[in-house]
């Protein structure tokens, strides 16, 4: 009998189930099937878990970082900070999470149990004022971040900005893993990819993927109003200064359009809605972003043309994340 013992959880990464959603379906009477790329399989809990070992072991390829020297640090809502934390603790590095505000309790004490040094955002006065000066901005404060970590290199830190935002192996890890899976478990019957904006990453990665095999799938973005910061983990992309947007979604200096179709901009109680629906529907529980792609999944299936046809949806992270917030409250 062969043994199936792992040396890492790193093995795992990957290979998530594609789930249909029939009671969800049946809940609202859709005729088209969505089908859920579940992230919360992968071994810490998110789609996050794929980005950060890929840039991680390239570093480490390319003679960047080394294990018991270097410090990881990176900015986050808290899936990549999270991933960050337990990779780094399997391969040996100290981290340094500086953590967006406004995120669950539950993604901090995550963090901190895999042994990562966890700053907030408002306990760094310089990140602070960015923030309050763009509308809680995510690539704002990225920037300011990495002039701060400039200045610690330049002092001679042995430090490493994992950062997802401008990294580009996180668009190639999800081309790579994410989108190759999707196109192989469906054997490239897809007709719409639906998934919630934050870096772009995923949604880029999967785009190209499915591109590049000459599918005929639309591909819908999701993102909420600039105004709106309850759906942590996503940000607004068209409604901002064009240095404000994720660089996987620029192309020529441009806001792309060869990655998306359309965009949504979600309803956020909708999304909530949808995420507390899929729990009771289907049995799987996930986070406010996972609630946003499906209330996007939900509007596209609801269209005659795609009647009979096959819907993706990205599930980027489990809804234990959340218990804290008002997520599950009715």
């Amino acid at each position: 009998m062969a043994k199936k013992i792992h040396d890492s959880l790193t093995e795992l990464v990957g290979h998530t189930p594609l789930v249909r959603l029939h009671g969800y379906e049946r809940k609202l009477g859709l005729k088209a099937r969505i089908l859920a790329k579940v992230e919360y399989f992968n071994p810490i809990g998110s789609i996050k878990d794929r980005i950060v070992l890929r840039i991680i072991e390239d570093a480490e390829k390319s003679g960047k970082i080394s294990p018991g020297k270097t410090t990881l640090i990176e900015y986050t809502s808290g899936n990549t900070g999270i991933a960050v934390s337990a990779i780094g603790a399997m391969k040996g590095y100290r981290v340094q999470i500086y953590l967006q505000e406004g995120v669950s309790h539950e993604r901090l004490q995550v963090m901190r149990a895999f042994g990562a040094n966890v700053t907030k955002i408002g306990d760094v006065p310089e990140l602070q004022d960015a923030l309050k000066a763009t509308n809680n901005d995510f690539v704002a404060a990225t920037n300011i971040l990495k002039q701060h970590i400039r200045d610690r290199q330049a002092a001679g830190d042995d430090i490493y900005f994992v950062d997802q935002m401008i990294n580009p192996l996180n668009p190639v890890a999800h081309h790579d893993s994410t989108g190759k899976e999707i196109w192989e478990d469906t054997d490239g019957d897809i007709d719409a990819v639906v998934a919630s904006v934050g870096t772009a990453g995923t949604i880029r990665g999967i785009a190209d993927y499915i591109h590049e095999q000459g599918g005929r799938a639309k591909i819908f973005a999701v993102e909420p109003s600039e105004t709106d910061g309850r759906l942590t983990g996503i940000h607004n992309f068209t409604e901002v200064p064009f240095e404000r947007v994720p660089p996987s979604l620029r192309d020529n200096g441009a806001l792309t359009e060869k990655v998306f179709d359309e965009v949504f901009t979600a309803d956020t109680d909708g999304a909530f809605e949808a995420a507390r629906t899929v729990a009771k529907t289907d049995g799987i529980l996930v986070g406010n972003s996972s609630g946003a792609a499906l209330w996007g999944a939900a509007k596209v299936a609801s269209r005659k043309e795609f009647e009979g046809k096959n819907i993706v949806v990205v599930f980027p992270d489990t809804g234990l994340r959340y218990l804290s917030t008002a997520l599950f409250e009715e």
